[in-house]
């Protein structure tokens, strides 16, 4: 074989090998796009609708169809969830509008897509039944046991600042939600921030009595449904499902209340005419951001902010909420 020949052999043997490895690789990246996508749902605490959703797969039948699966968390407040979605841990949950504020100050990476709640779910100031406390005033220099930068923390923060104090004329003691129950009953403490089931358990069952709540003060607490924001870009068509899914339960619910509080009393060990008595007392919705919830939300920033729990003042209408996923989902 002459050089020349042997050149021009070499070379297409060269370009043969590429072109051979060129479609192995595309080969594989075909095999990578065709792997499900895992969704991380938390659920984070007390009595919900993805609960339900849960238990009727409905999130893993709506997936399915576009190739995704899904993965359940759970958290008994927010703070380890914000924490969930630094690390990626966590893709679709829900918080209030506190955590929502605290957040987004510290620069966690997550983006609110709709309304799930206006009314706090209940976030109330509980005393035992035979305690001196009152009134709000009366709990200058008591010790109270919350989740720091969850929403009952962030009612509290209001209801002092409502009655002329701050926190620095109580003494907070950071616990979540089933250690404060057990010091709350132990008499460790003098009042607790907590929420629903907690509330409706504890003064249902006459182990505690409510100064004030979200109702009796009138106040605008909204919850809303949040998703992890690389994962909202990368993945819009699930974030849109994932809605349609969450709006499916809220109309469910509200025409199976029976079968609703069966499947969540089994789930939580709790009393099914308690729970029943819960979700008929809750108004679950699934809204895009309006003025009026994101005006709330503002509102709570601002104290947040004066209060000093916060150290960024934060405008709520610059990369906070997205109601194109929303909109996607009615689609």
């Amino acid at each position: 074989m002459t050089s020349k020949s042997f050149k021009k052999s070499g070379l297409f043997v060269l370009a043969l090998i590429i072109t051979l490895v060129g479609l192995t690789a595309c080969g594989k990246s075909s095999d990578n796009s065709n792997k499900a996508v895992e969704v991380n749902i938390t659920v984070n605490g007390g009595l919900n609708l993805l609960s339900i959703a849960k238990s009727k797969g409905w999130f893993e039948d709506e997936f399915a169809t576009l190739n995704a699966t899904v993965k359940w968390h759970e958290f008994q407040s927010s703070v380890p969830l914000l924490e969930g979605l630094v690390s990626d841990r966590i893709d679709f949950s829900f918080i209030g509008d506190g955590t929502v504020v605290t957040g987004k100050a510290a620069n966690t990476p997550f983006t609110v897509i709709s309304a799930t709640g206006v009314e706090g779910n209940q976030n109330s100031i509980l005393v035992k039944p035979d305690s001196d406390i009152q009134s709000i005033p009366d709990l200058k220099g008591k010790q109270i046991a919350l989740a720091k930068g969850s929403s009952a923390h962030i009612f509290l923060v209001k209801a002092l600042e409502k009655n002329g104090m701050s926190e620095s004329d109580v003494k907070i003691v950071q616990l979540q939600p089933d250690e404060a129950n057990a010091a709350f009953q132990a008499g460790q403490v003098d009042a607790w921030g907590t929420w629903d089931p907690y509330v409706t358990i504890e003064t249902s069952a006459d182990r505690a009595r409510i100064v004030e709540s979200v109702k009796t003060m009138n106040f605008v607490a909204p919850a809303v449904m949040i998703g992890r924001d690389k994962f909202l870009k990368e993945n819009p068509e699930l974030a849109a499902a994932y809605l349609r899914v969450y709006q499916k339960a809220v109309d469910w619910v509200k025409e199976n209340t029976d079968e609703a509080a069966e499947i969540l009393a089994t789930e939580r060990k709790m009393d099914k005419a308690l729970v029943k008595t819960l979700l008929e007392n809750t108004n679950y919705i699934n809204e895009p951001i309006t003025t009026d919830i994101a005006a709330a939300i503002q509102t709570t920033a601002d104290i947040l902010f004066a209060t000093g729990t916060v150290t960024t003042q934060l405008d709520v209408n610059k990369n906070v909420f997205d109601n194109s996923y929303y909109e996607a989902s009615k689609k």
